[in-house]
């Protein structure tokens, strides 16, 4: 077995070398910086990244009142019941059918269809429990649905809409149709 002799001059020459190259990565020369960040954006401009379409879904339940499809952005809405009656407030505004009793709490319950057509809505139907501790009375559910946010138009008029889907189903500004009967700060967000 033949030893090789060890050249201990070449040995510390590379290892001021390799502190010499380590104390320049470490320190903030601006130059080396800008050459770093120069390359990583050329080799990230140089990667081709597959994107779909950026469209903006809404998840939204969709309801009638009379012949009327409306939707209502689920993140607006807390539980959908049966409409089972609720109790008549004395002196109250046509548009507040009365309170009804949801899980140990009472909640205002709003006949949606007096707000926005002015008449009474049917006597069934269900009440779509919002978050702002509101009830909103309709007369049927008909299902969950994303809506897409390109497909909507302006409403040419209804100021308690968003916008009008191709089919006609209008999506509700709710903040817009609870303000008509209160102020919001009654019924905060949970």
């Amino acid at each position: 077995m033949s030893r090789t002799s060890i050249h201990w001059d070449e040995v510390h020459q590379r290892l001021r070398a390799s502190e010499a190259a380590l104390r320049d990565v470490l320190s903030e020369n601006p130059e080396r910086m800008a050459a770093v960040f120069e390359r990583r954006a050329e080799r990230l401009a140089s990667e081709r990244i597959e994107t779909g379409p950026l469209a903006q879904k809404i998840a939204a339940l969709i309801f009638r009142l009379g012949q009327e499809r409306y939707a209502l952005e689920l993140e607006h809405l807390s539980a959908v019941l049966p409409y089972q009656g609720c109790t008549r407030v004395p002196g109250a505004a046509p548009q507040l059918l009365g309170v009804t009793h949801v899980h140990g709490e009472l909640r205002p319950v709003i006949d949606l269809h007096r707000v926005l057509s002015n008449t009474a809505g049917s006597e069934a139907g269900s009440l779509l429990i919002l978050r702002r501790q509101v009830a909103l009375k309709i007369d049927e559910v008909e299902s969950l649905g994303e809506i897409q946010a390109e497909n909507l138009t302006a409403p040419a008029h209804g100021r308690f809409v968003r916008g009008i889907l191709p089919a006609g189903t209008m999506l509700l500004d709710i903040d817009a149709a609870l303000s008509s009967i209160f102020s919001l700060q009654e019924f905060p967000s949970q």
